[in-house]
C-alpha cells in the first residue's frame, strides 16, 4: 500500500440482522455523494486504513482445496463495476450472518485507485434502530444515512484490500475492529470467519505454538526462580483463554507478567514482531507445546510444574512399601490464593 488514495465510489446499505430468519428483512442501498459529512468521515477511515488495519487476514479456500471463495468472488464482482446493485449481494451476505446481538448496521463499500492497484474498504458501523420506523427500507436517502450513521461514526469494523484486479488477486487483507473487545469472540467471528469467509493469517495453531514454545524455552533459560514461577503460573491458567483473539503481548499482559519475565519470553521468539501478531488462542495446542504434570496426593495436596521441570522443581523420596512419597520444594512465595473450587 503506502499511496494516498481518494474514494472514487462510495455505496452504503442498511443491513438487518437476518440470520436464521425464514423471511429476511429487505436490504436497501444507495450511492453516497463524494462530498459532505458522510463522505468526509469515510474518506478519513479510507485514508488511514493501511496503517490502522493491523490484523492480517486471508480468504479461505474451498473445502476441496480449490482457489475459490464466495465472499472474495462478490468483492471482485463489485470492484469490476462498482455500483449499488453490484454491492448488494455483499450486504445480503452480511445480513445472513448477522444476529440480533450485533443488531442493525450500515455497510459501506468504498473504493479508489492507487496506480495500477485498486483499494477497497468494507466497513460496518452500528446503526440506531430507534429512528427508522418511518423510513422506506428499500430507498435510502443520504439525509437518512446521516441521521443513522453520524451518532456511531467512531465505532466500526473494517477490512481493507489493495491489489491489481485479476482472477488471481485479492486473497489477503487487513482488518480492524473498533466495536468489540477481544473477549467477545462470537461477534468478531461473525465478521471475519462467517461474513468474510476468512481467517487470521497467523493461524490459531501457529500463533499459539509460537507463544507456548517461547514460554517453555524462557522457563528453562531464566536463572531467576521468581521469573520461572511467573511463567509457570501464566501457563497453568492459559487454558482459560481458549478461542479468544489476542497477540502474545496481550496474553502476557492479561496475567500481569513482570517486565523481566516478558523480556525473557520475547527473547525466545524468532523475531520481535511475532509478539504483536494476532491469532485465535488454542488451549489444546498450548497444552501440547507446554505440557504440565500434576500430582495429587491422598492428603489433598496438588503439585504442578512443566513435565520437563517437574523432577527438578519437586524432589521426592519413596518411604516404605505402601506407596507413600515425600515431595520437597524450595523457593520464595510469589503469590498465594484462597479459592473456592468448582465441584
Amino acid at each position: 500500500m503506502g499511496v494516498a488514495v481518494t474514494i472514487e465510489h462510495l455505496h452504503t446499505y442498511l443491513v438487518y440482522p437476518n440470520k436464521g430468519l425464514e423471511r429476511p428483512k429487505p436490504i436497501g442501498g444507495t450511492n453516497v455523494p463524494l462530498e459532505g459529512q458522510v463522505f468526509d468521515l469515510l474518506q478519513d477511515v479510507f485514508a488511514k486504513s493501511e496503517r490502522e488495519c493491523t490484523i492480517d487476514i486471508s480468504f479461505n479456500h474451498a473445502a476441496d482445496g480449490n482457489a475459490q471463495n464466495d465472499c472474495r468472488s462478490l468483492i471482485l464482482d463489485y470492484l469490476r463495476t462498482p455500483s449499488v446493485n453490484a454491492g448488494l449481494p455483499l450486504a445480503i451476505r452480511l445480513g445472513a450472518h448477522t444476529t440480533n446481538r450485533s443488531g442493525l448496521g450500515l455497510l459501506f463499500l468504498a473504493c479508489g485507485n492507487a496506480g495500477r492497484q485498486s483499494r477497497l474498504l468494507v466497513a460496518r458501523f452500528a446503526a440506531n434502530s430507534g429512528i427508522i420506523a418511518d423510513e422506506d427500507r428499500r430507498a435510502l436517502s443520504v439525509q437518512f444515512i446521516e441521521r443513522v450513521f453520524l451518532r456511531n461514526a467512531k465505532a466500526y469494523k473494517a477490512v481493507v484490500y489493495q491489489d491489481v484486479i485479476t482472477p488471481q488477486s485479492f486473497w489477503t487483507g487487513r482488518a480492524i475492529d473498533r466495536q468489540i473487545n477481544s473477549r467477545e469472540t462470537e461477534v468478531s467471528r461473525y465478521w471475519i470467519t462467517d461474513f468474510l469467509a476468512s481467517d487470521f493469517r497467523t493461524t490459531s495453531a501457529q500463533g499459539t505454538k509460537v507463544l507456548a514454545v517461547a514460554m517453555r524455552n524462557a522457563a528453562r533459560a531464566a536463572n531467576n526462580l521468581d521469573i520461572k514461577k511467573e511463567i509457570t503460573a501464566a501457563a497453568t491458567l492459559g487454558a482459560n483463554l481458549n478461542d479468544q483473539v489476542m497477540s502474545s503481548n496481550q496474553f502476557l499482559e492479561r496475567f500481569g507478567l513482570s517486565p523481566a519475565a516478558r523480556e525473557v519470553i520475547a527473547s525466545q521468539m524468532r523475531h520481535h514482531d511475532l509478539t504483536n501478531e494476532r491469532f485465535r488462542f488454542s488451549a489444546e495446542e498450548f497444552a501440547r507445546q507446554l505440557p504440565f504434570k500434576t500430582v495429587e496426593l491422598n492428603t489433598g495436596a496438588m503439585l504442578t510444574a512443566t513435565v520437563a521441570d517437574f523432577d527438578e522443581v519437586f524432589e521426592h523420596e519413596e518411604r516404605g512399601h505402601d506407596g507413600e512419597v515425600t515431595f520437597t520444594a524450595t523457593g520464595t512465595i510469589v503469590s498465594e490464593k484462597i479459592e473456592k473450587t468448582a465441584r
